[in-house]
């Protein structure tokens, strides 16, 4: 349970990065904007003032207008933003998302929930999310009650889509007022439990805002919560400091101060996560300066998140200080990651490794992740297994993916496998494929 509860912190701390990209660049684009039509618009009374009485008033204002730009009808915003996201590549290119930011600072206020009735009607999941998050987030940046109003009321029965609203809201109205948006949530976190994070998944940007205006009130905000909510917004709150090094210290400081081991040892697992992603040679430097006793978690943590970037590099730090009590599961877990983005490179890490029973667990997980792609390597792996369950167990599942392809060859590497006749022969009479081992965290 924790490893579950954990990777879905991750998944909406890396959504709430992504969000917080697109309100930055809109509400930065939209201040700039702002702040060079004041400039014009007061250039241009000052130098009018100068010419003949009758034509100073028309100058000024003709230079006013000319500044804001001729308004451009909702329709048309919403038909270009539409193009630019048809395909669902908007959200990996920066010069594409900039635009939609540009489109979106055209927008008034007024036209908000016209912009919204619009985006319901749209039939790309991808496009329609997007659009909703980033009006609903200008909205919330001048009016955070109506906007989340509107997300309370347009999002029911929609499970995650509706959390995603509600963030959407609260990432950009804890920018002014994190205190107002932590009273929504006290008013609506014991009816709001939708999807697998619930109404939790606000505490992410309303605990990011917060740390960054008031470190000490987060904290004191922080005791009022528990369980998985609880990490949900220590992570919002490390994402605040990710590149301040003394906001930082100071948060890390406290957690360590936490008299829960088990809560204490999830924060840190949580905050790596996002660390790692963001500068990994300061993640693992901390790392290593943690206690012996708690090296070992927080390893299998930054270790799998460095393995998205660099398998080797993640691998090795994995493994570094393994012992003979949590050597096999370390290797199980890398392998498990490893070959299922690449099944020949983690079949060749694990080739370099030292032969022992220790890589059984491994060879195991390799061959649950090669069966269907490369059956005849899990089965020749599976082979190799020393434990006389964990190979059954991987020769089976091999042998099953196998021969829905290839029956004759599957049954031929069955009969070398070095299986004793009845087992061969039970395995044949059976017609089911047994479910995947579960791997465990390294303790």
């Amino acid at each position: 349970m924790q490893l579950h509860q954990k990777h879905l912190i991750l998944v909406g701390t890396l959504w709430l990065g992504s969000l917080a990209a697109t309100y930055y660049f809109g509400k930065t684009k939209g201040e700039t904007a702002a702040a060079d039509n004041r400039t014009a618009g007061s250039t241009a009374e000052s130098s009018s003032s100068k010419g003949p009485g009758g034509k100073a008033g028309a100058n000024a204002a003709s230079a006013k207008t000319n500044a804001v730009g001729d308004t451009v009808p909702l329709k048309t915003i919403l038909a270009q933003m539409k193009t630019m996201m048809r395909g669902g590549g908007s959200m990996q290119n920066p010069n594409t998302m900039m635009k939609l930011m540009g489109l979106l600072d055209k927008i008034s206020p007024d036209d908000f929930p016209a912009a919204l009735a619009e985006a319901e009607g749209m039939t790309d999941p991808q496009s329609k999310m997007l659009l909703q998050m980033a009006v609903l987030g200008k909205w919330a940046a001048t009016d955070g009650p109506a906007a989340m109003k509107y997300a309370e009321e347009h999002s029911k029965n929609m499970g995650m889509m509706a959390q995603m609203a509600k963030m959407s809201v609260a990432s950009a109205w804890a920018e002014n007022d994190p205190e107002a948006v932590w009273k929504w949530y006290q008013s609506t976190k014991d009816a709001d439990s939708a999807g697998p994070m619930g109404g939790g998944m606000v505490l992410v940007s309303l605990f990011s805002s917060l740390a960054a205006k008031d470190p000490q009130l987060a904290f004191k905000r922080l005791g009022e919560l528990e369980g998985p909510t609880k990490q949900m917004a220590l992570a919002g709150m490390f994402q605040s400091a990710l590149f301040d090094p003394d906001k930082r210290n100071a948060i890390l400081a406290q957690v360590d101060a936490m008299s829960d081991k088990s809560e204490r040892d999830q924060a840190k697992q949580s905050m790596l996560g996002q660390w790692m992603m963001m500068a990994p040679e300061e993640a693992t430097a901390y790392v290593k300066s943690q206690p012996a006793a708690e090296q070992a978690t927080l390893r299998q943590t930054a270790g799998q998140m460095l393995m998205m970037t660099d398998p080797k590099k993640g691998a090795a730090f994995i493994m570094d200080g393994a012992t003979d009590a949590d050597r096999a599961e370390r290797y199980s877990s890398v392998v498990s990651s490893w070959a299922h983005m690449d099944t020949n490179a983690a079949g060749n890490w694990l080739n370099e490794q030292p032969k022992g029973p220790e890589l059984d667990k491994a060879k195991q997980s390799f061959v649950f992740a090669a069966a269907t792609k490369d059956p005849e390597s899990a089965m020749t792996w599976a082979a190799t297994i020393t434990d006389e369950t964990t190979k059954t167990t991987a020769i089976t599942h091999a042998y099953s993916a196998w021969k829905k392809t290839d029956a004759a060859a599957a049954e031929k590497a069955l009969q070398a496998s070095g299986l004793t006749p009845e087992k061969i022969q039970a395995l044949q009479n059976q017609g089911a494929t047994p479910a995947a081992p579960v791997v465990k965290e390294a303790n």
